[in-house]
C-alpha cells in the first residue's frame, strides 16, 4: 500500500474513543510527573533567583494542567467530528499536528511571560517548548499504537477461532447465511462475523473499513477488498448500496429521513448519518419498506 492510499484510510474509532484518551492521558500523567521531578521547569530558561524549587514544580505542574486541558477539548471535539464524518488518515495527522501546534504556542507564550530575562526569546523557548512535549508524548502515542496493533491481532484470531469451532461441529460457516466472510483481495479470510454485527461499510479507493459490533462496542477494521465486490458478494444478506462511498446493513438502521441535502439513514449503536445518494434512493426506500 503506498504512503498516498495509507492517508486516505479513515482512522479507527479506537483513536477517538474514551477508553483509549483515559489511556492516553494516564501515561501523558506519568511522564509529565516524572519529567517535574527530575527535570528544569517546562520552557522556563535563566529562571529568576527568587523562583524557588518549589515554585518550579509547581509552574511545571501548572503548565502540564493547562496542556492536558487543551489535549482535552481537541480530543473531545475531535469524537463529536468524527460521529458525523469519516475522518482520514491524513486529516487525523493535521489534527494532531495543529494540536501540537496550539500546545507548543499556549505554553510558549506563559513561560516566555515568566522569564524576566529580556534576552532570551519567543522563539527560543518555542523551540525548547516543542522539544519538551514531544518527549512527553511520544512514548504514549508508541503505547497508544501497540495497543491497537494488538487489538486487530486479537480481533483477528477471534474470528478464526470462531470459524474453526464452528467447521468442527460440522456446522459449515460458508452455508451460514446469518454469517458474513472477508476476504481480501488475495483470497485471505480477515473476518467473520454475524451479519446483525455489521453496521456499515465505506470505501476508501481500493480498500473499505468495515464498521462492526465487537463486544456490544462499534470497532472497524480495513480490508483490502473494493466496496463493489463486497456489496455484490452480501446483496442477499442485507446489505444494501446507498452511495457511491457506502453500503449499510438495513438491519441495523434506526431511520430514515429527509434533510436539505437529501435522504440519510441513521445507524444504530453509532449514531452515524449515512446519505442515500440520488442513485440508490428509489432501491433504498423499497427495501426499507419491506
Amino acid at each position: 500500500m503506498t504512503i498516498v492510499n495509507q492517508l486516505k484510510l479513515y482512522i479507527p474509532k479506537f483513536l477517538t474513543q474514551k477508553k483509549t484518551n483515559i489511556l492516553f492521558f494516564v501515561l501523558v500523567l506519568l511522564f509529565s510527573a516524572f519529567f517535574v521531578a527530575v527535570y528544569q521547569p517546562l520552557g522556563l530558561l535563566n529562571p529568576p533567583p527568587l523562583l524557588t524549587s518549589l515554585h518550579h514544580r509547581l509552574y511545571s505542574i501548572i503548565l502540564v494542567l493547562i496542556g492536558l486541558a487543551v489535549f482535552s477539548i481537541s480530543r473531545r471535539v475531535l469524537f463529536l467530528v468524527q460521529q458525523r464524518v469519516s475522518i482520514s488518515l491524513g486529516g487525523y495527522f493535521l489534527w494532531v499536528g495543529v494540536e501540537f501546534i496550539m500546545l507548543v504556542a499556549s505554553l510558549s507564550f506563559i513561560a516566555w511571560n515568566l522569564n524576566e530575562d529580556s534576552s532570551v526569546t519567543y522563539p527560543l523557548i518555542a523551540e525548547r517548548t516543542a522539544i519538551s512535549i514531544i518527549g512527553l508524548l511520544a512514548m504514549p502515542y508508541i503505547v497508544s499504537v501497540l495497543v491497537f496493533l494488538l487489538q486487530q491481532k486479537r480481533l483477528e484470531i477471534a474470528s478464526l477461532t470462531s470459524q474453526l469451532d464452528q467447521t468442527t461441529v460440522g456446522t459449515p460457516v460458508v452455508g451460514r447465511e446469518d454469517v458474513l466472510q472477508f476476504y481480501d483481495k488475495g483470497g485471505k479470510l480477515v473476518l467473520a462475523t454475524k451479519c446483525s454485527n455489521v453496521l456499515y461499510i465505506e470505501a476508501a479507493d481500493n480498500y473499505t473499513v468495515i464498521h462492526f459490533l465487537s463486544s456490544e462496542k462499534e470497532d472497524t477494521l480495513v480490508l483490502h477488498n473494493s466496496l463493489k465486490n463486497i456489496a455484490e458478494t452480501f446483496s442477499s444478506q442485507g446489505m444494501v448500496r446507498c452511495h457511491r462511498g457506502y453500503l449499510v446493513n438495513l438491519a441495523n438502521v434506526k431511520y430514515m429521513r429527509k434533510e436539505k441535502d437529501g435522504l440519510v439513514l441513521e445507524i444504530a449503536h453509532c449514531d452515524r448519518l449515512i446519505p442515500v445518494s440520488k442513485t440508490y434512493a428509489h432501491d433504498v426506500v423499497q427495501q426499507f419498506a419491506n
